[in-house]
């Protein structure tokens, strides 16, 4: 079983009590503090992890999906020495990606626990001058491009963590089960930070600018959203890139339609999604095809959407799909609409 496979973390276990150096990296990731070093070696396992796919597409001969994904598990396909090997790197860069992932949004995760305790110890005082240090980073490091000039020469890593958020969400078929569950958390988490919360307020700078980053490529981002929930041609791209569709599939709906809820509870993120010249695109293959799929989970989960979208009504704390405790529903709260002003001057603070 592939360490992508839900019971992955059990066979990590096992291989790590027999050679306890083949967790030295991991180990050193999950101890690591600098937000910038986690997103620059995400986007190198990213990058890796799609080279590989790539490859492995072309060693194929460009055949379809089923082909693509039956490749891996076929050990009698080819009497090379060099499949266990790439195999083997393969699965160390998955879990390499899946720890740095899962430490940004543990890291994430403790600094509000902290934040909100801090509040609570101060009977509701909430001091103005604090400002979330690691939200910031983590907002600014996926969204912009930050190599300075002894990294930009490595090849195309400076390209790939150019816009990485977007690039990571577009591509999470071909992520490991627990990374993609802890990019949508990460995506939840910076939208609806400052939403919530007794310290909401101390998180709303970045919660506003991070919804107009969305919104400026809301084509791209909640267009992929809305088509993830198309589970047939989700199943085709799936086995094109190894990720084997099926389940995963429906993993993958749930986890978007998380974030496409979240996206929904800013007004500017709201109203341009049932903006008319939208609606065809983002709104009626919920009504037509998405709430009528035979699958409970993913009708149940875009019925939601829909309730969301003609609400605009958030839903109980905790509600929603999955994408950390963050992903609750939907619905639009009060943000200034100016978001596009929000994100300027955010970056030219951050600078």
């Amino acid at each position: 079983m592939e360490n992508n496979q839900a019971f992955g973390w059990l066979m990590k276990s096992a291989v790590s009590a027999l050679l306890p150096t083949a967790n030295t990296n991991i180990n050193a990731i999950e101890g690591c503090n600098d937000i910038s070093v986690l997103v620059d070696g995400v986007a190198r396992d990213f990058e890796t992890l799609l080279s590989a796919v790539s490859s492995s597409a072309a060693a194929a001969g460009g055949g379809g999906g089923v082909n693509t994904a039956n490749v891996p598990n076929d050990k009698s396909a080819s009497s090379s020495s060099e499949v266990p090997s790439t195999e083997t790197n393969n699965n160390s860069t998955k879990d390499n990606l899946t720890a740095r992932l899962d430490r940004i949004k543990t890291l994430l995760y403790e600094e509000r626990s902290a934040s909100s305790a801090a509040v609570t110890n101060n009977n509701g005082s909430i001091s103005l001058n604090w400002t979330p240090g690691v939200a910031t980073e983590v907002f600014k490091c996926f969204t912009t491009n930050n190599n300075n000039d002894a990294t930009t020469t490595n090849g195309g890593s400076n390209a790939i963590q150019q816009d990485l958020l977007p690039k990571l969400l577009q591509n999470l078929p071909s992520l490991p089960f627990e990374a993609r569950k802890s990019i949508s958390a990460i995506f939840n988490y910076l939208l609806v930070c400052g939403l919530d919360g007794v310290d909401a307020i101390q998180f709303a700078s970045v919660s506003t600018a991070f919804a107009a980053y969305v919104l400026q490529r809301a084509a791209l981002i909640i267009g992929t959203f809305v088509h993830c929930h198309d589970c047939k041609s989700q199943g085709k791209s799936e086995g094109g890139s190894g990720g084997g569709g099926g389940d995963n599939g429906v993993d993958i709906t749930l986890l978007c339609g998380s974030m496409l809820r979240s996206s929904l509870r800013h007004a500017s993120i709201y109203q341009w999604v049932l903006e008319d010249a939208n609606c065809e695109q983002l709104v009626y293959p919920f009504l037509d095809e998405y709430v009528h799929d035979p699958n409970f989970d993913v009708s149940s989960d875009a019925l939601e959407t829909v309730r969301v979208m003609f609400t605009g009504l958030a839903a109980p704390a905790g509600g929603g799909g999955g994408g950390g405790s963050s992903g609750g529903g939907g619905g639009v709260d009060g943000y200034n609409d100016d978001t596009d002003t929000a994100y300027e001057e955010y970056k030219q603070q951050m600078e």
